[in-house]
């Protein structure tokens, strides 16, 4: 039978496709949250309870949480590693001692972007705070010998416009121009697809290093162009222009956007999408829930 399972970060993209997948097939599991006013069990972790593991005795976790702001953990390296190093590493080792089996959503910001279609064993190269920060905790769970999955994720997208994809929305159902770059690419992955394969590597504690990201990449000019052409958005007012240095710098930037996941394609009931297929179902979502038009 499987067992139950706790979402670190439960109000998280990821986390809460986790929790809502896990409900739906009858599950149990907790989910934690520091935010006041979501549901979940309160958990934080610049100062976590450590007794929770011990107390809700878990037979996975799911860490979720984190801040994945870019630009705050490199305007606030020592305050974001509080969180994203030493409460998540804290977490990992209550959580194992409790007897629980763990998956750390990693992120391909450990890598430099210059290689492409990256493989697991490639040697890491951060070039900002943010995936440095994910490095020491994977390689802590490696030095340590935390029974545990790393997923190393790229670009996840909701079923819901936000972010960027937000923006470009409201802009044409404004009748107005969106930007979108022309030297950035994505490579994305719905947060269903993470999910269930967060689940998978949980529930079957399974071990090492997963990559997970769309099979290809595209510009995220072209994703706009195909937002607006599911959606009924007005195309011919989606502009590219390259980013600037000082709109994202470089060292936020990857040339080459998607991942090797050969290893994680093997798994039962995964199949890994081309961008352009995953971009066209969240797409079609959109227009089926009616996303936010201010006109």
């Amino acid at each position: 039978m499987p067992g139950t399972g706790l979402v670190v970060g439960g109000d998280s993209l990821i986390g809460e496709s986790i929790a809502a997948t896990l409900r739906r097939a009858g599950r149990s599991v907790h989910r934690t949250t520091r935010r006041t006013n979501q549901e979940g069990i309160a958990f934080d972790l610049a100062k976590p309870d450590l007794r929770i593991f011990k107390d809700l005795r878990c037979d996975f976790v799911v860490f979720c949480a984190a801040v994945t702001s870019m630009a705050a953990c490199e305007a606030s390296p020592d305050e974001t590693r509080k969180m994203n190093v030493t409460g998540t590493l804290a977490a990992m080792r209550a959580a194992r001692d409790a007897g629980a089996h763990i998956v750390f959503l990693s992120s391909s910001q450990v890598f430099d972007g210059e290689t492409p279609l990256v493989q697991e064993d490639a040697p890491p190269s951060p070039k900002n705070v943010y995936g440095s920060q994910k490095l020491e905790v994977e390689n802590a769970i490696e030095n340590e010998n935390i029974s545990a999955a790393v997923l190393r994720v790229n670009k996840v997208l909701s079923s819901r416009p936000v972010g960027v994809f937000h923006g470009w929305y409201q802009s044409l159902a404004r009748s107005m121009p969106a930007i979108a770059a022309t030297n950035m690419t994505l490579a994305p992955v719905s947060a269903q697809a993470a999910a269930d394969i967060a689940i998978e590597l949980g529930e079957a504690r399974r071990s090492g290093i997963w990559h997970l990201s769309s099979s290809d990449e595209l510009p995220y000019y072209d994703a706009a162009l195909k937002m607006a052409a599911i959606c009924g958005l007005p195309q011919h007012l989606v502009r590219g222009e390259p980013v600037t240095e000082q709109q994202v710098p470089g060292i936020f930037r990857h040339r080459y956007a998607a991942l090797n996941t050969e290893k994680v394609s093997k798994l039962p009931g995964v199949s890994i999408k081309p961008a352009t297929d995953t971009l066209a179902e969240l797409f079609t979502e959109f227009s089926r829930s009616g996303a936010p038009r201010t006109m």
